[in-house]
């Protein structure tokens, strides 16, 4: 039986804020590795101030007390070359304030974040953020009141633009900030695990963090290479895009089995590496990755949306190598979720946590995953098995999951540039985003008849005149035509009509709505042959 340790402690602290800025500066408060970074934006900041100088609570901040290396020390975007320390304050609870009054206090570290470029406005008794080249002399910058001497120095040389009131509100700001206190608890003690635990139960406050950010505060460590972000990190190598941290640990759980929503603490036995995990995970995503390409989506701004990519990493795990059929059967399940929807639960989330567990459905038990056809058929059997709908082609829009369902459509006809030369969709869209959907009708964005896969850098698509190079972005002879002619209008109508065609037999070839789910061929003559025997 596990028993709940309690930590040790060494109670509860205030400290002032000259204090925290002041330990903040020598390197004596560090931040985890495993904490997210600094996410608060300017009005999160003002607002901190604000409640300072009002006297509201802040809220308490919990450090653990510990020895910290020499070298480089983090606090978000502030670096800072720290001295080892036997009894650092390591934040558990509490980064996102000491970061924004170390930032926007420190002398010295002006203009390291603009963030931190915080006034107080003595006219409006308001803290305010001022546009780069504005000028308001009656703004104190809240670095400078940090201290009486740098306060009197900027009230003497501001003394000719100040009104009589305003000596006493830069008083009464200057004494908000040196004599508020904030509240703190302090622990001690060996024990990460029991710090990790902690660290996850008070995450309820401030922003909270995504789960990919909890996973990494409770697994990842110094030591470590492996978390969600390096795995994002080495996927990126593949000219796929950035994937979603979240997705990075949907799938690790996915591989690793069970309720992919489950309580992350505990996760990982004592004799387990969190790291090779996220290996696994990365191989796992890429395989997916992989099947994406071969399905023609070369690019993540190109999928309709990431829902499947836990599944299928979930999925090329337990089969690294599947059937051609049972690919076409998996492919079928990819095209009918995209199109109709991939389940009937409600909610995102269920709909994931029944589909890993159509596929990998106990934790740690691989022995009992379903084989391959079993796992894809029980997928089939929740996405709809409808006809192709008729997708809007007006209101075009990169980000709309139906316009990227017709850019897939465009980029099956494999777009050349004017020189014939294929368009490289993964390397225009790694260097441009959706601007690699370029308008070859300008001010039309709206239009899908007026966007393609056209390169940036090329010579205007109505100087070529190649009818292969055209028709590798749905213009044939009559659009074309129009376009040589300067009828857009016309041209526009034209090839709109030839992308609804395109559309339509594009998608109805991959939905495959009425067709037959079943074994391969191979397995059902092998079976066959087993009966007889």
């Amino acid at each position: 039986m596990v028993t709940a340790a309690p930590l040790d402690r060494s109670g509860s602290e205030s400290f002032s804020i000259p204090s925290l800025v002041q330990l903040a500066r020598q390197g004596s408060i560090r931040v985890p590795v495993f904490q997210r970074d600094f996410s608060w934006d300017a009005g999160d900041v003002r607002d901190l101030f604000d409640s300072i100088y009002r006297g509201f609570p802040v809220g308490t901040l919990l450090f653990w007390r510990h020895k910290a290396a020499a070298g480089q020390a983090s606090l978000g975007p502030i670096e800072i070359l720290a001295e080892e320390d036997e009894y650092a304050y390591w934040v558990v609870d509490g980064q996102q304030r000491i970061i924004s009054l170390a930032g926007s206090l420190a002398p010295g570290l002006g203009g390291v974040d603009e963030r931190f470029e915080v006034y107080f406005d003595l006219e409006t008794q308001k803290f305010v953020n001022l546009r780069k080249g504005v000028h308001a002399p009656r703004a104190i910058p809240v670095r400078d009141a940090l201290e009486t001497r740098s306060l009197l120095t900027w009230l003497r040389r501001h003394a000719d633009d100040l009104a009589a009131d305003d000596y006493d509100l830069a008083d009464r700001l200057g004494g908000a900030i040196r004599d508020y206190r904030i509240p703190a608890y302090v622990v001690t003690g060996e024990d990460q695990e029991i710090l990790r635990e902690l660290f996850d139960r008070v995450n309820s406050s401030g922003k909270p963090m995504s789960r990919a950010q909890v996973f990494h505060a409770l697994f990842a460590s110094g030591t470590e290479p492996g978390s969600p972000a390096s795995v994002v990190a080495a996927l990126r190598k593949l000219k796929f895009g950035a994937l979603d941290e979240n997705r990075v640990v949907q799938s690790l759980l996915g591989i690793r089995g069970g309720d992919v929503s489950r309580d992350l603490r505990g996760e990982f036995g004592p004799r387990e590496d969190p790291a090779s995990w996220y290996d696994r995970t990365e191989q796992a995503l890429a395989k997916a990755i992989e099947f994406l390409r071969g399905e023609g989506v070369e690019h993540l701004l190109l999928a309709p949306n990431t829902f499947p990519l836990p599944v299928l990493a979930t999925f090329f795990f337990l089969h690294p190598e599947p059937q051609p059929w049972t690919l076409r059967l998996l492919a079928r399940w990819l095209w009918r979720g995209w199109v109709h929807d991939f389940g009937r639960e409600g909610g995102q989330t269920p709909v994931l946590r029944r589909a890993i567990r159509s596929v990998n459905p106990h934790k740690l038990e691989v022995d009992q995953a379903p084989d391959e056809y079993s796992a894809v058929k029980s997928l089939l059997e929740y996405a709809p098995d409808r006809p192709v709908p008729h997708l809007p082609l007006q209101n075009f829009n990169t980000r709309y999951a139906h316009s990227r369902l017709v850019l897939l459509a465009l980029a099956s006809l494999h777009p050349h540039g004017p020189e014939s030369s294929p368009v490289d969709l993964a390397r225009e869209f790694e260097e441009h985003g959706t601007e690699a959907v370029t308008e070859i009708v300008r001010n039309r964005r709206s239009y899908v008849a007026a966007r393609s896969f056209w390169p940036r850098d090329a010579i205007p698509i109505e100087e070529v005149s190649a009818p292969s190079v055209l028709a590798s972005h749905a213009i044939d002879e009559e659009a074309a035509a129009y376009l040589w002619a300067g009828q857009i209008e016309k041209f526009l109508d034209r090839r709109e009509e030839l992308i609804g065609k395109l559309v339509g037999r594009f998608l109805d070839s991959r939905v495959e709505p009425g067709a037959l789910v079943r074994p391969s061929l191979a397995d059902l003559i092998a079976t066959g042959t087993a009966e007889e025997g």
